[in-house]
């Protein structure tokens, strides 16, 4: 498989990587299979996320010569996300949850906690982020050389956020190439983000059938018309509404009536990782009717989308395409 430099640390990485969502719904039998498979066929880098541990670690332990490994998290939780996962360092501990000033503040100070009092702990710092405004500035400041943030074909990403990663060396991490599940057009939506100058394009792949065609991309990943034909459809569509799954219209406190506004959100994305199946309860799904319509999920949304008018919304197109 083709491989990318990260920014200037050394690491080459796959075109395309492994994205740790997945592993939440499936079971440990499968997790581990989708491991292993990655890797044969060439994938070297995997994101992984707490509270998928026991699914995974096992996977993990036996590859983890052949793998590079990234979380998100803080100074906090690291020590904590190092046992979860039997590891003794990640490869790229990412600082996460970073949309706001005040969030990019606190995260310089717990980086310099981290290189002070955790430098065993990793080999390289990054941040994630899905606030374009923030972008230049973090790259500016030079203290974290991975940088992830969304990139799809809905997403436009200002061409100078590239030249200015290109001139501080940073790498970047292509997180959501298929928009959280909203593009299914699985060759375009590659073939856009790896034209980018991004070192990896991180995917959440579900089963091994995800990983084989999403490798096969990579024997041409030349646009053609029918690409930009596509490109321009989905904006249209989709570009003032869809949900990149950020989590930050229940960071840091809940909804106040209970409503799981993240989930509601992603139940499209939820629906095709099921098969179509309805997995999701149906008092999930009518907690939706207790909204009060308070707002306080759209003040925190990076993209203010309509989320009041939206969930109900969401909860209806669940209903139709599931069985």
């Amino acid at each position: 498989m083709e491989t990318r430099e990260l920014g200037n640390t050394g690491i080459k990485v796959s075109a395309i990587s492994l994205g740790g969502v997945a592993f939440t719904w499936l079971d440990r039998e499968s997790s581990e299979k989708l491991i292993d498979f990655s890797v044969e066929y060439g994938i070297n880098y995997i994101d992984i996320y707490a509270g998928t541990q026991e699914k995974i670690k096992g996977a993990l332990k036996r590859n983890r010569d052949k793998i590079i490994i990234s979380t998100r998290g803080n100074s906090k939780t690291i020590d904590q996300y190092l046992e979860f996962f039997n590891l003794d360092y990640f490869d790229i501990f990412l600082l996460s949850m970073i949309d706001s000033n005040d969030q990019l503040e606190k995260a310089i100070e717990d980086a310099e906690i981290l290189e002070r009092s955790k430098r065993s702990k990793f080999r390289f710092l990054g941040i994630a982020t899905h606030n374009p405004s923030l972008y230049e500035k973090i790259i500016k400041i030079k203290k974290f050389q991975v940088l992830m943030f969304p990139l799809n074909c809905i997403d436009e990403i200002d061409s100078k956020i590239f030249s200015l990663t290109k001139e501080n060396h940073s790498g970047i991490i292509a997180m959501k190439p298929m928009a959280g599940g909203n593009i299914r057009k699985y060759d375009s939506a590659i073939k856009y983000v790896l034209n980018k100058p991004v070192s990896t394009a991180l995917i959440g792949m579900a089963s091994i059938n995800e990983v084989e065609q999403n490798i096969s991309v990579l024997k041409d990943i030349k646009i053609r018309e029918n690409d930009i034909l596509f490109y321009n459809e989905i904006k249209r569509k989709l570009g003032k509404v869809f949900c990149r799954y950020c989590g930050h219209c229940i960071f840091p406190e809940p909804c106040p009536e209970g409503i799981p506004v993240r989930t509601i959100m992603m139940l499209e994305t939820l629906a095709y990782q099921a098969n179509l199946r309805r997995t999701v309860s149906e008092s999930v799904l009518k907690s939706v009717e207790k909204c009060k319509k308070c707002g306080r999920c759209e003040q925190r949304c990076p993209y203010n989308l309509p989320i009041r008018k939206l969930l109900p919304e969401k909860v209806k197109y669940y209903l139709d395409i599931t069985k």
